[in-house]
């Protein structure tokens, strides 16, 4: 059986199995072993060498070229293309044809072409179903879809075709017991492709190949592939002289965030070959983000289940059902979204750097990005409400408010607002920290009073603009879901703010490190999480608070929402628990709120009155 590559073997333990949680061994050997048989690059592209070793015996193999007759044109995928293959049980790996290459298949692109072609269109360069003489049958369209091949073998990075999918939902919002593990698929990392059509009937060079390459577009800046609602299977044109153009759909974005960040970067499940994970900026990480807020959002609702408005403890949430069809999900089969996102940046704007710490004289590298500009686009997927546009526009506001995206967000990066915790050069990085760009002043939330009364007044607008969209789909708000530990509803959250003169003004980031009052701390809590590890039973816990720096801004004498200064508005939101060391805390808070001062915690929502 060692002989017979790993695709070839039976999706199950200890033969083809390549779905193992924490081992990434039986994926890198699959891809291994597919990139062995694949062709090397041709010396006339004038690349570097691959990166994995062929025998000298092995021939050069060209890459796929389409006929004279076939029209074709280039295109990059933005980030990574899923194509899921179906040959495999609980793996999804890319269609894979002659000589082991991936390709993009025809009867995909031309699905792809028919959904964007005009409908008066469809039948002329597709084809379809007739009825002639009251009988039914197949009409050919003029147009012939070769489908996509690589141009080169660039898409052939053995470290990056390990993807990862990591759904954290129950874990992180429901139940901090809920199981939650990483799942493999195969992707390819921004790969160059081809695509083909050829007609017999329009001559070479009608210019109604013109409009037939602009449809065509058209459906690439819809994305292709799967997962297109996380991000994959964006893509751009690769021009004549080797530059690029972004493909955008303009009619289908709800809402465009520029954004600026820094944090901690994923790391795939790969490692390189010095045993050190490989860093990846992966945009799924803004679904990511909204989809959780959504869930919690509603699940301070209502306690409901999907059975018409009546308990039934067989019938799924309705906080569930609706971020399904908001963000698409698995609920008794896949169901498409009705929104989706698209990230751009470019390479200049956003930069990878490590983070370098030595505890116990042992040098760990941790890898960060530095986020100097990029665009969020809210992407529709389908038809849209007027109350769920208006939601989504706040749910983005309460996101980059409270928390930001990707790993450790609910922590204020150290870097910025505690510089003087990696002195030492021990500790490892924690954070992230987002803002809005001027381009987006728009989603500002300006704070022009003292008392943060502007903060209050938007988190009671977010939950009212959720429960407008609730009841527009025929849902009654009622109650929330009590054993959710991060449901958003004022007797399950409290959110305590103050102002701070600048970004060394942080009063909380010290009380995550130390004492904040005496020798009373809540450092390793169950409010503030801890993590673990020994040789057999590795634990971690989430916390349940969350730590803000949100830039102040105000509104100025005529309308415009300014930066104002340095300073900051600094929040923290609890989810607390039942245990000694939280209570001690809050009292802490309330007793700091007294007397009132901009420069003193107080409560802004939720908790008693």
């Amino acid at each position: 059986m060692a002989d017979i590559p790993m695709m070839f073997r039976a999706q199950i333990p200890d033969r083809g199995k390549i779905q193992y949680a924490g081992n990434y061994k039986p994926a890198a050997q699959w891809v291994d072993e597919w990139l062995k048989g694949c062709p090397p690059t041709p010396k006339s592209l004038n690349e570097s060498e691959p990166i994995w070793k062929r025998q000298v015996s092995q021939p050069v193999v060209k890459m796929p070229k389409f006929g004279t007759h076939v029209k074709t044109a280039d295109y990059q995928i933005c980030w990574r293309l899923v194509t899921n293959s179906g040959q495999d049980e609980g793996v999804i790996r890319p269609v894979i044809g002659a000589k082991g290459l991936p390709f993009f298949p025809g009867s995909s692109m031309k699905g792809a072409f028919w959904r964007a072609c005009p409908p008066e269109e469809r039948m002329k360069y597709c084809g379809g179903e007739i009825t002639q003489r009251g009988e039914k049958r197949t009409k050919p369209g003029i147009l012939r879809f070769h489908g996509g091949y690589p141009i080169n073998m660039t898409w052939a990075d053995r470290d990056r075709l390990v993807d990862v999918v990591h759904g954290q939902q129950p874990y992180q919002i429901m139940r901090s017991n809920a199981n939650h593990t990483a799942n493999v698929q195969i992707s390819l990392y921004q790969p160059k492709f081809r695509f083909g059509i050829s007609s017999s009937v329009i001559p070479d060079k009608d210019p109604e190949w013109n409009h037939i390459w602009h449809i065509w577009e058209q459906a690439l800046a819809k994305g292709i592939g799967s997962r297109v609602s996380a991000g994959y299977g964006y893509v751009d044109k690769i021009n004549q002289d080797s530059s690029i153009t972004p493909l955008e759909d303009g009619d289908r974005i709800l809402l465009s965030v520029h954004l600026k960040g820094q944090g901690l970067t994923s790391q795939l499940l790969t490692k390189d070959e010095d045993n050190i994970g490989i860093p990846e900026f992966r945009p799924n990480m803004f679904k990511a983000a909204l989809r959780g807020h959504t869930l919690r959002l509603l699940g301070g609702l209502t306690n409901q289940r999907d059975e018409q408005g009546q308990r039934n403890e067989q019938g799924p949430l309705i906080a569930e059902v609706l971020t399904n069809k908001l963000w698409g999900g698995i609920d008794g089969g896949a169901i498409v979204g009705l929104v989706g996102i698209n990230f751009q940046t470019t390479s200049e704007n956003l930069q990878l750097k490590d983070h370098y710490y030595t505890p116990r004289n042992r040098e760990i590298s941790m890898s960060t990005y530095d986020l100097k500009q990029g665009q969020l686009d809210l992407l529709k997927a389908n038809e849209v409400s007027p109350e769920l546009k208006i939601f989504l526009s706040y749910l983005v506001r309460f996101t980059l408010l409270l928390s930001g995206f990707g790993k450790s967000w609910r922590r204020v990066d150290h870097r910025l607002f505690y510089s003087a915790y990696f002195d030492n050069n021990d500790k490892a990085m924690i954070g992230c920290h987002w803002e809005i760009l001027p381009a987006s002043k728009k989603l500002y939330i300006s704070t022009n009073n003292l008392d943060l009364g502007n903060v209050t007044k938007f988190l009671n607008d977010t939950q009212d603009k959720a429960r407008a969209w609730m009841c527009s789909e025929s849902y009654e708000p009622n109650g929330y879901i009590e054993n959710w530990r991060e449901a958003w509803h004022p007797d399950n959250v409290q959110v305590w703010g103050r102002l701070a003169k600048n970004k060394k003004d942080s009063l909380a980031v010290h009380w995550f490190h130390g004492p904040y009052l005496g020798s009373q701390s809540i450092k390793l809590s169950e409010l503030t999480g801890w993590s673990s590890r020994n040789d057999r039973t590795p634990k971690t816990k989430i916390g349940r608070i969350w730590h803000r720096m949100y830039p102040r801004y105000v509104k100025t004498k005529d309308g415009r929402t300014v930066r104002y200064k340095d300073e900051y508005v600094e929040l923290l939101t609890l989810f607390p628990d039942e245990s000694t060391t939280t209570e001690q805390f809050l009292t802490f808070l309330q007793a700091q709120a007294e007397p009132i001062d901009s420069s003193n915690f107080r409560k802004l929502w939720g908790g008693e009155d």
